[in-house]
């Protein structure tokens, strides 16, 4: 099969890295405008089809899941456990598991069902035991916790309503929701608008949010980029010829979901000012460097893409952060 053989090319050659002027459009961009030029060079990509008769998405995880010790088997998602690629579908054996719920805003639908950098092999009792819970770390104080969140998942844990993933798989997972959240905008017909979200108590099936946030970026800095996701990452391209830019240009994370804090002279003091996207931030300040942060009292004005405020210089405040407002 063509498709199949396009794949195993780019196994054999090594290939790794984006291709030449790929991201041209979106360098030297931020916030607002690199989210924009990321979702236009990653869009209407090549839809593989989530079941068929020909080649699907469990033909396509049996090869970028694929064991490298051993052909004949996939590595299953949070467990780290292998099983034979012939164990699909089977109830005891290996399924395919959306780390981006299907019923937070996938909801059957293609593109996004059957998207590749969405979709891992998992064992079929560990998809069951997750569900749809959104990703965060575990609460060990509450009565639900449980370590190991499964017998099959022994180094996860859970609680209520989060899912903890093994260390070694944290920062993949997290760049595959920063990936959905910048392809997903609602701009095409069957298109939903996936949006990372900090506040949990609104994740649900009728809003297309998944989180935390603030924990997926976290564990994106902690679990760096390495070898197998850079090859996973040309794996998917080879198959739906588009890319994880998350992976390629892992310094576009905070680029695009931490709003930047730009520092200018100003008359009289010096001018604070970021993105005016960041509608839910809020400007804080401190004499000291850690802890007494506060509310800056002064309210930002909007000059159209901006929110600014000047910090006169006989001001005591020495640091300042952005933060999100609840």
């Amino acid at each position: 099969m063509l498709i199949l053989m396009v794949y195993l090319g780019v196994l054999l050659r090594g290939l790794a890295g984006e291709p030449p002027g790929y991201y041209d459009t979106a360098t030297n961009k931020e916030g607002r405008a690199l989210r924009q030029a990321l979702h236009d060079i990653i869009k209407n990509h090549t839809v593989i089809p989530y079941s068929s008769t020909a080649f699907d998405t469990s033909d396509a995880l049996k090869l970028l899941d694929q064991d490298p010790g051993d052909t004949n088997r996939v590595i299953l998602i949070y467990s780290g456990f292998t099983d034979a690629k012939t164990n699909f579908g089977l109830t005891t054996g290996w399924s395919r598991e959306h780390m981006w719920p299907n019923s937070y805003g996938l909801d059957d639908v293609q593109p996004s069902f059957s998207d590749l950098h969405n979709l891992r092999a998992i064992d079929a009792n560990v998809n069951s035991s997750r569900g749809n819970k959104y990703y965060d770390t575990s609460d060990t104080n509450a009565p639900s916790y449980r370590f190991p969140a499964f017998v099959d998942a022994p180094l996860c844990s859970t609680d209520s309503d989060s899912w903890e993933p093994r260390a070694v798989e944290r920062g993949n997972i997290a760049r595959a929701l920063f990936y959905m959240d910048i392809r997903y905008e609602g701009d095409h017909v069957n298109e939903p608008n996936l949006t990372l979200t900090e506040h949990t108590n609104l994740i649900s099936s009728a809003t297309n949010l998944m989180g935390r946030l603030s924990t997926v970026l976290a564990w994106s800095a902690q679990d760096t980029v390495d070898a197998g996701e850079q090859l996973r990452n040309d794996g998917v391209y080879s198959l739906q010829h588009n890319r994880n830019p998350f992976v390629d240009h892992p310094e576009w994370v905070d680029l695009v979901f931490r709003p930047r804090l730009h520092v200018a002279p100003a008359v009289g003091g010096i001018k604070l000012s970021w993105g005016n996207e960041w509608t839910n931030t809020v400007l804080e300040s401190s004499i000291v460097v850690t802890g007494g942060w506060s509310l800056y009292p002064t309210a930002p004005t909007n000059n159209g893409t901006m929110f600014e405020i000047t910090v006169p210089t006989t001001n005591n405040h020495q640091f300042f952060r952005l933060k999100d407002n609840p």
